[in-house]
């Protein structure tokens, strides 16, 4: 039985495809079997992020239709060999959604639900940034998830700069989950190259150690204020304002 998150954000803008393609190759390289269900049904964002564009042969829409099995539509990352996704591009009743990864439940250790089938899944993750609508649209997000039956929820807080914490602009990733009452889980810090398919080492650190945190391997989280201190620190703070 695989081990189903449900991620999302009320907010757009969050990165929440972002954060499940980063944390779904950390866990892959974990070596757990682990499948990304896209919740874009217009474009598939996550296929694109997860430089799997263009390789589905079906989708969760053939599956409605009945023209495929759920398995089928898996689409099998080239360089990561435990990860896999699967497409929702043109899904139009999502209760068959929730059907195929209750289907495909047995092959997995980890199911990431990018904001798809939350009627299935053992848990969810809110994913936010350290700002102020984002803080407030994740406080609503809890409530409402809470309203709808789930206990096991939890928070990632993404696009964490430490220049800004220590400048006093934002509140430390402690700080935002103490304030909506919810169990950190993953600390992602920002990187201004994800936009463009790429991630730095710190981030790749900062989703290794988040994967190892979800799956109970350890507790603590990535530490956003390293490399903020003393002269280089005030630098890239400086830099970072002319951005």
């Amino acid at each position: 039985m695989a081990k189903k998150i449900f991620v999302t954000s009320f907010k757009g803008g969050t990165g929440v495809t972002t954060f499940c393609v980063g944390l779904g190759r950390a866990l892959s390289r974990l070596g757990e079997r682990t499948l990304i269900v896209d919740g874009d049904f217009r474009s598939g964002c996550a296929l694109i992020m997860g430089e799997c564009k263009d390789l589905q042969v079906y989708t969760l829409a053939d599956y409605e239709k009945g023209a495929c099995r759920a398995k089928q539509t898996l689409v099998f990352h080239p360089q990561e060999s435990n990860l896999c996704f699967s497409s929702s591009v043109g899904l139009t009743d999502f209760r068959f959604a929730s059907q195929a990864v209750t289907d495909l439940d047995g092959l997995f250790d980890y199911i990431l639900l990018d904001k798809i089938a939350p009627d299935v899944s053992d848990g969810a993750i809110i994913v936010t940034e350290p700002y102020a609508p984002s803080i407030k649209s994740a406080d609503f997000c809890r409530s409402a998830l809470a309203d709808n039956g789930f206990k096991d929820i939890s928070l990632a807080v993404n696009k964490l700069n430490g220049g800004q914490i220590i400048d006093g602009d934002v509140m430390t990733a402690c700080e935002i989950a103490t304030l909506l009452h919810l169990p950190l889980k993953a600390v992602i810090p920002e990187d201004l190259t994800v936009s463009s398919g790429k991630c730095k080492p710190p981030t790749l650190k900062a989703f290794k150690t988040s994967a190892e945190c979800i799956t109970g391997r350890r507790e603590d989280y990535c530490n956003v204020l390293k490399g903020y201190g003393g002269l280089n620190g005030i630098i890239k703070r400086k830099m970072r304002e002319k951005i």
